[in-house]
């Protein structure tokens, strides 16, 4: 388990660190908040005790404190220190030393990794004094979220708004994860299941989630991918913020995404249900009182048609089987020119866990049984070798 010391700002935004603190406790880390004066007008310290079930540090003097120097045994526990949101005025402390509160102190104490997400009105993170502290922090290694742009609570549009919660956790999670397997590498992960429109409002469509494809993009990030591009169909969980995302419906339309891009990257992840079969498609939508029949043909298949483009990427494939036994998968390895096929289950396409077989090209296996998706890939990623 890691342990995150989270401070809390006086913004507007800082209710939004109640929801912070939760997503650090589902990651598994432990965590424990430091809550400015100014914070304390915009949530309790009760709401975020209660949330990380740990006291709230609110003064360097309180009565309460376990040590007279909290500040430095608080930074001797945390493995990284969050500050979420972060308002101009701690930015402004941070960059010129000031050391008036216990936040600030913490700040000056703390020799590990220190995440910033700055959250203001937008005028406020252009001044010019801003950037400049916060130029100033990312010189000394203090890694910076920027604001996502949007509406803001004084009314006006902007850059300023508090980042999405999962990307301000998952990024603390990279600092702080050791592995580099994917250093310097460029990803393609394609998800979800593709369609087959029978008429203008009538689809053929299976039943993949995207699960598996979003753990695996959290995988690649937090073992420092250059880049992500998530090429998916329908998928019932959100779009990754962590990956560059682009909608492909069709088996055409994937392959057509996949074609653009596949010359640049170092890894193709096809972790999409693509549709076997494609029908006749009718213009005008066929009406309920007329019986028909649809006649299948096998549709476009992605793999066979990337075995014709000029890349230098590793291809992992994935094979749903029934059935036990290596053959098919092995077969559809060789006939698909994989480097590696994950051999999946029916039962795993919805479930939040599962078991799977990888095989490798050259012989190699790896058997991951009864684990999260997040476990799977991160197991599969780590396995594989360039």
């Amino acid at each position: 388990m890691s342990n995150v010391l989270i401070g809390v700002t006086g913004c507007i935004a800082a209710y939004k660190a109640a929801a912070l603190v939760r997503e650090f406790k589902k990651a598994g880390f432990d965590v424990k908040v430091i809550l400015t004066k100014n914070g304390s007008k915009f949530i309790t310290p009760l709401t975020l005790k209660t949330l990380s079930g740990n006291k709230v540090y609110e003064s360097i003097f309180d009565d309460e404190n376990e040590y007279s120097t909290e500040h430095i045994a608080l930074s001797s526990w945390a493995d990284i220190l969050v500050v979420a949101p972060a308002s101009a005025d701690v930015i402004g402390k941070f960059a010129n030393g000031i050391a008036d509160d216990l936040l600030s102190t913490e700040y000056l104490a703390f020799d590990k990794k220190v995440l910033i997400a700055p959250t203001m009105n937008n005028r406020m993170y252009e001044h010019p004094a801003v950037r400049k502290n916060i130029s100033m922090l990312k010189e000394r290694g203090v890694f910076v979220i920027e604001p996502d742009t949007g509406f803001l609570a004084c009314g006006e549009e902007g850059k300023g708004r508090f980042p999405e919660v999962k990307t301000i956790v998952m990024h603390a999670k990279k600092l702080i994860h050791r592995s580099r397997a994917l250093e310097g590498k460029r990803v393609i992960i394609t998800g979800g299941g593709t369609i087959v429109k029978i008429d203008p409002v009538r689809i053929l469509a299976n039943l993949s989630s995207g699960i598996m494809a979003d753990c695996f993009i959290n995988a690649a990030f937090l073992k420092k991918a250059e880049s992500i591009t998530y090429i998916h169909g329908r998928i019932t969980v959100s779009e990754n913020p962590l990956s560059e995302n682009v909608k492909a419906e069709t088996s055409a339309e994937m392959l057509e995404e996949v074609k653009k891009r596949i010359a640049g990257a170092d890894l193709l992840i096809m972790a999409a249900a693509v549709n076997d079969f494609k029908t006749e498609y009718s213009g005008k939508k066929i009406k309920k009182k007329d019986l028909m029949t649809l006649s299948l043909k096998k549709d476009i298949d992605i793999l066979s048609e990337l075995k014709k483009s000029n890349t230098k990427a590793l291809k992992i494939g994935f094979a749903l089987e029934s059935e036990n036994g290596d053959k098919k998968p092995l077969a559809k390895m060789k006939e698909k020119d994989l480097d590696f096929i994950v051999v999946n289950s029916p039962s795993n396409l919805s479930s939040l866990t599962g078991s799977v077989k990888v095989l490798a090209k050259n012989g190699k296996t790896l058997t991951v049984k009864n684990a999260s998706k997040e476990e799977i890939a991160d197991k599969v990623l780590e396995w594989i070798k360039f």
